[in-house]
């Protein structure tokens, strides 16, 4: 089952094209990602996804449904690449990560027992129960970013949407977090669908790669993708050699 479709999408900032006749799906369950050199048009078309963005010609469809009629926000979970703090605007842990419910039960609603019990559940995930009641802001860079996953994960999305979540991490947990994406895969079903700049670690995880430069140039399996004249073709240099 196809649970995203782009069909023949270009977007364009004035003259300057950003993305060029994408057509791509991802199917139920699968955990996908997404890379390219800076400028690529990878965070542009997960902002057209997200129905953030209107493409200029072309079709989005969510679970089969085109954006203008698509409802169901709650199913999909979004992890930008850096949330904005508000720094006059405290909130705690659990309270940030507690967002991420309104999604599903509806805004100014008051979140019941369940709705905490997923909250904690999500914090859990991402290590960081014990640290709910402390203030968002006194977190470090890379402990915020984790309650962003968090809030995602709270709503019980189908689909995961990541855009370079990594970003901010430390490596001692960057490898817990690749194995908890593997988890909800497994365990719950749910779609991942991640933009990485990460090449060397995303292959060992993801289940097909799409190698993206305005155009879709290549997609398949990491072993398919990820080799030398591939990466070069993409990204216009020997990554290789660079490292």
């Amino acid at each position: 089952m196809k649970v995203i479709e782009l069909q023949n999408i270009y977007f364009s900032y004035s003259d300057r094209v950003i993305l060029e006749d994408i057509n791509l799906a991802v199917e139920k369950g699968e955990y996908l990602a997404l890379i390219g050199p800076n400028g690529s048009g990878k965070t542009t078309l997960v902002k057209l996804i997200l129905g953030l963005m209107e493409p200029v010609c072309g079709k989005v469809l969510v679970f089969g449904t085109p954006l203008k009629q698509f409802k169901d926000w709650h199913r999909l979970g979004y992890v930008p690449q850096r949330a904005v703090l508000n720094n006059g605007f405290p909130v705690t842990v659990r309270e940030a990560a507690a967002a991420g419910r309104f999604g599903r039960i509806g805004l100014c609603r008051k979140l019941k027992r369940e709705d905490w019990e997923a909250v904690e559940e999500a914090l859990e995930m991402v290590g960081l129960l014990s640290l709910q009641h402390k203030p968002l802001l006194e977190l470090s860079g890379g402990q915020q970013q984790r309650v962003f996953i968090a809030r995602a994960l709270a709503g019980h999305p189908d689909i995961l949407i990541l855009d370079e979540p990594q970003v901010g991490l430390d490596d001692r947990y960057l490898y817990d977090f690749y194995c908890l994406l593997k988890q909800l895969k497994k365990e719950r079903a749910i779609t991942i669908f991640i933009v990485s700049h990460d090449i060397g670690e995303i292959g060992s995880w993801a289940d097909r790669i799409i190698c993206l430069n305005k155009k879709v140039l290549y997609q398949g399996t990491p072993r398919e993708v990820l080799n030398p004249a591939k990466l070069k073709d993409v990204y216009g240099m020997n990554l290789y050699a660079a490292n």
